[in-house]
């Protein structure tokens, strides 16, 4: 894929409710017809905008679930709860690993720049003002004019489909108004996943420590979407439901003079489980 034809728009009429449902659905070889009426969609919309969104991101080949796909079925069928957490990262992470997936960087993008506001009044001026950061970053990351970059509030929005699930939540409504805030904790497995994915981004042995530098600290928060004063907490979690000293994965301490480290023995890529 050329730079110029990479995509960028997040489709609004995917959620991760509607994933779940044509997951299983595919999984089943159940028509297009059928598919469409399971997700209210026309089978038009369904054949044109979201099954291309799907095989985007990697979960289908064709109609038929990729071996990626097949993990998330099975981890929306076990915990289904913990579903949005894992499509999030997913999102967030694919494209270090695949750079056709513009979705992918465009997604983090938008959480970076949420991420970064700490709290935020997600009205349209604030949409529009998001959206102008990521034209503004593609244009210098892939050497295109705003002109072709389609990326709008609607994409945006998309974005946010893939966050008003997580829990603990990082959209919330006051007052009638839907407002981002960072959160001081998230699922043990949601950061264990997180520090598979430093792991392979920084090609780090697994069983070998982390040092945890300000950057690489910070980059745990983005991806969590964790405010910093929360990490001590989550830190202690994580290695209390897989403590490595009792058989399971991952350790943390200060030991040895050089900060904070971070230990993960073996591989725990999204959406795998303990």
């Amino acid at each position: 894929m050329t730079r110029s034809r990479i995509s960028f728009h997040i489709h609004h009429n995917l959620t991760p409710h509607r994933l779940q449902i044509l997951l299983t659905a595919l999984s089943h070889s159940v028509s297009l017809s059928s598919l469409a009426g399971h997700c209210g969609l026309s089978e038009s919309v369904l054949r044109k905008v979201i099954l291309p969104a799907i095989r985007q991101i990697r979960l289908l080949d064709g109609n038929h679930l990729t071996p990626a796909g097949e993990k998330f079925l099975r981890l929306a069928e076990l915990l289904p709860d913990r579903f949005p957490e894992a499509m999030h990262l997913w999102l967030y992470t694919a494209y270090t690993f695949d750079q056709t997936c513009g979705v992918s960087w465009a997604y983090a993008q938008v959480v970076n720049a949420l991420w970064a506001s700490q709290e935020r009044l997600l009205n349209t001026l604030a949409l529009s003002q998001i959206a102008g950061i990521v034209i503004e970053k593609a244009t210098q990351a892939f050497d295109l004019s705003a002109e072709v970059i389609a990326f709008s509030n609607r994409s945006v929005r998309g974005a946010l489909n893939w966050l008003h699930p997580l829990n603990p939540p990082v959209l919330i409504y006051q007052d009638g108004q839907k407002i981002f805030r960072r959160r001081f904790f998230c699922p043990e497995i949601t950061f264990l996943w997180v520090v598979d994915f430093l792991y392979r981004s920084f090609q780090v042995p697994y069983g070998v420590r982390m040092f945890l530098t300000p950057d690489r600290l910070e980059q745990i928060c983005r991806l969590c979407i964790l405010d910093p004063s929360g990490i001590d907490n989550v830190l202690a979690m994580a290695k209390r439901v897989s403590d490595y000293d009792r058989g399971g994965l991952f350790d943390s301490g200060t030991e040895g003079g050089m900060g904070r480290w971070i230990l993960l023995a073996r591989p725990l890529p999204v959406p795998e489980l303990l």
